[in-house]
């Protein structure tokens, strides 16, 4: 049963995660556009995955590593998705370099 739900959840974080990469090369428009696809792998994808490795596993150790690296993912991808795009905006110089008052 266990390994029933493990490969549940990792196969629907694994389809989150590749329907965002087809949305990614599908889409239309520029970067701005495209960064909203790193939402789901950071805040679906990659916790489903993480979650069904930690059903399927078992061991506690292997665990709270994956739920480590699950949480630093989910912690971080917003950070980074909000960095990319204001150094996307610097380089085309619709935000210049000081910071908002």
């Amino acid at each position: 049963m266990a390994h029933d739900i493990g490969l549940a959840l990792v196969a629907a974080g694994t389809a989150v995660i590749v329907l965002a990469a087809i949305g990614v090369v599908a889409a239309p428009g520029d970067v701005f556009t495209r960064l909203h696809f790193v939402t789901p792998v950071t805040s679906l994808g990659g916790p489903l995955v993480g979650a069904g490795l930690c059903v399927e596993s078992g061991q506690p150790w292997v665990i709270a590593e994956v739920l480590v690296i699950t949480l630093l993912l989910f912690v971080s991808g917003p950070v980074l998705e909000a960095s990319a795009a204001r150094a996307a905006a610097q380089d085309r110089g619709i935000e210049t370099e000081e910071q908002p008052a």
